[in-house]
């Protein structure tokens, strides 16, 4: 059985500009950290029978093409694996619909299982690559770029889309002390509701159509490099405001993006002395990261005021997707 263990991560800055819409016309950016949620995913041999998934459902099919969780189906034919095997994933939290990259998650942790499983350990890059192929090509998803990479990679990171695909892991050094302060300053609040971000994304890179809404990606993209600016600076408040200028903007860009219960518990969290704040991933539901000087207090007052939402402890980790298990006996 093969067990690779590959952390979800929280998107600071990035704005869509990940996206072919975006940075096939401009060069795209994210600054994104993972954290210590993860998606396992397992892989095992079984003799004798079809292809067995086992996701929120569990699926047993003779034929690949009979499999209804796309991403398994295709990853399993990147492979050229078709018959006796188990594929099984969890979560540590949950993660279907959340805006942490749980789907990009899942195919990095599925990539580096199946590509170890031939006794083959590939780079990051190679995992992460094959894994944006097989959402974005294979699949056909609208997403970008940013999730996969940070999944494989793990750690801070900054990130540039070049307009050719091409994906740059450009070197920072942000003082380990500095980064400690910001993880203690986080609320990590799950807003009690899923959302579907495929069709987000698809408005989003519909959005990019028109100029004005454009540049307003290109402003996103461009708080990486103040986000940058901060960290090294250790300016962490102004790093939290620049949350609460990515929240605003973001909403102008596509409407779904929000409505009144999100806008509802953002506006009771800054009321609350929260800095900034802002929904993961393409928005729409999921959960929200807010800066604040005290996150358990913001958060049990959040969850007293809107029962549906949770609050999480997490810390930040800086090692990518790991295989943790290797035994194909």
């Amino acid at each position: 059985m093969l067990i690779t263990r590959t952390p979800l991560r929280l998107s600071f800055f990035c704005g869509g500009s990940d996206l072919p819409a975006f940075y096939r016309q401009e060069e795209g950016a994210a600054l994104s950290i993972t954290i210590d949620k993860y998606i396992y995913v397992m892989a095992h041999k079984t003799p004798h029978i079809g292809i067995r998934t086992m996701y929120d459902t569990i699926e047993e099919v003779d034929d690949i093409d009979s499999m209804q969780h796309i991403i398994s189906k295709e990853t399993l034919k990147y492979f050229n694996i078709s018959k006796e095997i188990t594929v099984a994933s969890i979560s540590d939290i949950l993660a279907k619909g959340s805006g942490l990259g749980s789907s990009s998650a899942f195919t990095v942790g599925l990539v580096n299982a199946l590509s170890s499983f031939k006794w083959e350990i590939e780079s990051k890059k190679y995992i992460a690559d094959v894994a944006c192929e097989i959402e974005m090509d294979k699949c056909g998803y609208p997403v970008g770029k940013q999730d996969q990479y940070a999944s494989a990679y793990g750690g801070l990171n900054h990130f540039t889309f070049e307009k050719d695909g091409n994906v740059l892991i450009n070197n920072i050094n942000i003082p380990k002390t500095t980064l400690s302060v910001l993880q203690d300053r986080l609320l990590l609040l799950y807003s009690g509701r899923g959302r579907k971000a495929n069709t987000i994304l698809q408005k989003q890179q519909h959005a990019m159509l028109d100029k004005e809404k454009f540049q307003a990606v290109v402003r996103a993209r461009d708080k990486v490099f103040k986000g940058l600016d901060y960290l090294y600076k250790s300016q962490l408040d102004q790093f939290g405001e620049l949350f609460h200028q990515s929240w605003i903007e973001k909403k102008n860009l596509v409407s779904s993006i929000t409505d009144d219960y999100f806008d509802s518990i953002y506006n009771f969290a800054k009321t609350n002395k929260a800095v900034g704040g802002k929904l993961l991933g393409a928005g729409g539901g999921g959960f929200f990261i807010f800066y604040t000087y005290n996150p358990r207090e913001l958060g049990e007052k959040i969850v007293q005021e809107f029962p549906e939402c949770k609050a999480y402890d997490f810390k930040f980790t800086y090692e990518g997707s790991q295989l943790m298990s290797l035994d194909n006996n």
